[in-house]
């Protein structure tokens, strides 16, 4: 009992110095207790007997209540931050907000049901947060949607092995090799392919009795086809004819003209162009082969139509043939399949009017590193357009051979080819007479305009669908008069479809566009004519001169999904003093992340493409990983890969990484830069040059250094007695013709490659390297022994008694060679 009393004793000492906070204070209230007990415990509880037992049952009935008021609203009030010191003045205050708040006892009731439910459900971490003040009503949801998609993606990675155990160094590797097999697959293939065809070849010695197939042709050829027409060479011929010409490349009118309909059929037939190919003309063909591929585009050039007949059978108009074959055979719905990547422009904004006029923006082009500048430029001339007396317009075409003037003069612009394009056939008719008495007075840029590899060429709306060259000129020709009245017919963009010829002949550029016009757009009324061409010139016109915010936005598909993933990487980037883009492009392909370059704010210093969205999209891994890839490069693009696993890992570190690849992109950025290259010209050539001061030649005189020149020996082929370019491709001239090589080589060393082609093709006196021609040479000239290097992307090609890393010399091309 004694043990008790004393135990009792300390409790309440510890007791009474919490109640009081000091220990001065508790000494005193114990010193107070203790006088007031000095007269015994019976005189002291009758005097306070009844106001202690008042004290303990109001504070048992407190507690009580305290007790009820949890259990009913849920309250713990131990964990509620009290007012005041004293116990009794929290409790009054407490009971006060209660009574002044009843009204809100519904939502709260709400509440603690919502809450119970949270917990239940397994949300007791966000019903903690939010109580505890972490997160405020505004932003629970996503803070729940924010641990939910955590605990999902964590489940969904620990299940995945291919996702735990990701590594992006690895499969950066993987890719690699996954390329590297991808291209020796397809290098493989086309061996293959020509090694089945060249088995079929027949021997020509063995095989060539007199009453052979062999022998019929082989005598034909000896007496050049004397009593023998084609098509009979060919009927006489069924068998071999296929063996030694498998594919054959031939018009509609030369099919029906040397094959019989009657005779053996070809596997398939393909029509190129077809939008241009009237029915009429293709059946032919098509009854001539077992399958038929045709391969076009409805939205340009339809048939010409200037000498046809205009009449219509209206009692048999459901017999009428459509525009073309292709119109044909997408109203007889047969199966389809449509070829959206676009590779011809190497600029968005040279294809991005077309794609989003005509295309609904469906074209999936590529964006380059020079995106954020366009590459169509609106050139205002001053002048009028002659509409009463030539039709032509002077002052454009003047512009135009100006221009193509400067770029011939420019050793670098030179390299670029050139094409001009027309609204009308007189104006082409004027540019082309400039551009001839140009070449006239100034033969030295004919020679250079020859050494291009494509020649320039002058067209019309009419006659330049098939053709691209890197710029493109444009002279519109129509526009004020000298009075300044402004007429709307444009030609044939007035007709019906003309909108299909403006198509054509605005997507045939691959690296720039330049819009030369007396017209404005703003000058162009459409309310006056109804013509969809007008219009289209109009929306031309303006695209040209204020750039693509004319276009507006067309939503086409995912691209337009925002990815927080992207946005996320960006803003970290952007931490460190870096302008940043997203989602770059205008069509269905986009580049996630582009770092702009601060000493050139126009140009992209960096690409960063991430497995988002955009990466997703692509069908397959091939499109993923080999084509879009190789485009981009192709480009000009610098690129760094983020992939989302790796940041999920570790953030940190993937972002260190991308900032190295951006100083490194700093660091490079002039590695590819092209630096033009002086003409160099001997003091004692004394070669007269007819340039003015406008023409910008750099010319640097060289004085005459004995000691490492050494005179430039040119190879004269003795030129081949042929009657057509295709006898470049017979099989009887490749020894011929791999010998011709090896001299060149041997004569020249070291030599480029473009000047091979050219000295070689001379010979044979062909003027123009076509795909045929270029595609027998490169296969004859992976046959011949050579050694080459790679100077600055171009292959040069040295003879045996010359080594690369050797040489040291230079050659002079004197007037003599």
């Amino acid at each position: 009992k004694l043990v008790m009393i004393s135990n009792t004793i300390i409790h309440t000492n510890r007791e009474i110095i919490i109640v009081t906070s000091s220990t001065t204070k508790a000494k005193l209230w114990r010193d107070t207790i203790a006088h007031e007990l000095s007269e015994g415990e019976k005189n002291f509880l009758s005097i306070h007997g009844k106001s202690l037992q008042d004290f303990t049952d109001s504070y048992l009935l407190v507690k009580s209540l305290q007790k009820q008021l949890n259990e009913a609203l849920q309250i713990d009030f131990k964990t509620v931050k009290p007012v005041s010191e004293n116990y009794l003045d929290n409790l009054e205050i407490y009971s006060a907000n209660i009574s002044d708040n009843i009204d809100q006892l519904k939502d709260w009731v709400s509440w603690l049901n919502a809450k119970d439910l949270a917990i239940k459900g397994g949300l007791s971490s966000v019903v903690l947060a939010y109580e505890s003040g972490k997160i405020d009503s505004m932003h629970v949801m996503n803070a729940y949607k924010k641990g939910l998609y955590r605990s999902c993606a964590e489940y969904i990675i620990q299940r995945e092995p291919a996702l735990s155990l990701f590594n992006g160094k690895l499969f950066e590797d993987k890719i690699r090799r996954f390329r590297e097999m991808s291209n020796y697959f397809e290098k493989l293939t086309k061996e293959e392919l020509y090694a089945k065809l060249a088995a079929k070849i027949p021997d020509f010695t063995k095989e060539a009795s007199q009453s052979s197939e062999i022998g019929l042709l082989q005598r034909t050829i000896r007496n050049n086809g004397r009593a023998m027409p084609i098509r009979k060479l060919f009927d006489s011929i069924p068998n071999l004819l296929p063996r030694i010409a498998p594919c054959m490349l031939m018009s509609p009118i030369s099919v029906a003209q040397y094959f019989d309909a009657a005779g053996p059929k070809f596997d398939l037939v393909v029509f190129d162009e077809a939008s241009q190919m009237p029915t009429c003309e293709a059946v032919g063909a098509i009854a001539r082969a077992n399958n038929m591929i045709i391969v076009g585009d409805p939205k340009q050039m339809p048939p010409t139509s200037f000498f046809s007949s205009s009449n219509i059978d209206e009692d048999n108009i459901e017999k009428e043939d459509l525009e073309s074959i292709l119109d044909d055979c997408l109203a007889l719905s047969m199966p389809s399949k449509h070829l959206l990547w676009h590779y011809r422009s190497k600029h968005e904004s040279l294809i991005a009017f077309s794609n989003s006029k005509y295309y609904e923006n469906k074209l999936l082009t590529f964006p380059s590193p020079d995106d954020i500048a366009t590459k169509v430029n609106y050139i205002p001339v001053a002048g009028y357009y002659d509409r009463g007396k030539t039709r032509q317009n002077a002052f454009e075409a003047k512009a135009v051979i100006e221009e193509i003037k400067r770029r011939l003069s420019d050793p670098i612009l030179s390299k670029k080819s050139i094409g001009v394009v027309t609204f009308s056939s007189v104006q082409q008719t004027l540019i082309q007479n400039m551009f001839d008495e140009l070449l006239r007075t100034h033969p030295q840029l004919e020679t250079i305009a020859i050494d291009n590899p494509e020649p320039i060429f002058i067209k019309n709306l009419e006659n330049v669908q098939g053709d691209e060259r890197d710029v493109i000129l444009f002279s519109v020709g129509y526009g004020p008069d000298k009075e300044g009245k402004v007429s709307l017919n444009f030609g044939p963009l007035n007709r019906e479809g003309g909108w299909r010829r403006l198509n054509v002949a605005v997507s045939r550029a691959r690296y720039e566009m330049k819009v030369y016009s007396t017209l404005r757009a703003d000058q162009i009324d459409v309310t006056r004519s109804a013509s969809e061409g007008v219009a289209s010139v109009k929306a031309f016109l303006e695209y040209a001169e204020k750039g693509r915010s004319t276009l507006g936005v067309k939503k086409t598909g995912a691209e337009f999904i925002e990815s927080g993933f992207e946005k996320l990487i960006a803003e970290e980037i952007r931490k460190h003093g870096y302008e940043v883009h997203t989602n770059i492009g205008c069509s269905g392909y986009r580049i996630d992340i582009g770092i702009v370059n601060k000493e050139k704010p126009s140009e992209y210093i960096l690409g960063i493409l991430c497995d988002g969205n955009n990466y997703s999209a692509a069908k397959t891994a091939k499109d993923r990983e080999i084509t879009q890839h190789e485009v981009l490069k192709l480009l000009g693009w610098t690129l760094h890969k983020i992939w989302s696993t790796d940041w999920w890992e570790n953030a940190e570190r993937i972002m260190e990484e991308a900032l190295v690849a951006i100083r490194n992109a700093e660091l490079n950025k002039d590695k590819f830069v092209e630096k033009p290259q002086p003409e160099v010209i001997k003091e004692s050539d004394n070669i007269p040059l007819a340039f003015n001061n406008s023409d910008q030649i750099e010319v640097v005189t060289v004085k005459e250094d004995t000691s490492v020149k050494t005179e430039y020996m040119v190879c004269n082929l003795e030129i081949v007695m042929s009657t057509t370019s295709d006898d470049f491709l017979q099989y009887g001239n490749f020894q011929k013709i791999k010998d011709q090589i090896k001299s060149v080589v041997e004569t020249e060393a070291p030599i480029m490659k473009n000047l091979l082609v050219r000295r070689v093709l001379t010979a044979w006196g062909i003027a123009k390297l076509g795909i045929r021609i270029n595609a027998q040479f490169e296969l004859l000239l992976s046959e011949v022994d050579l050694n080459k290097t790679d100077v600055d992307g171009n292959i040069v090609y040295w003879s045996e008694t010359l080594n690369p890393e050797d040489y040291s010399g230079f050659r002079v091309y004197t007037l003599m060679n």
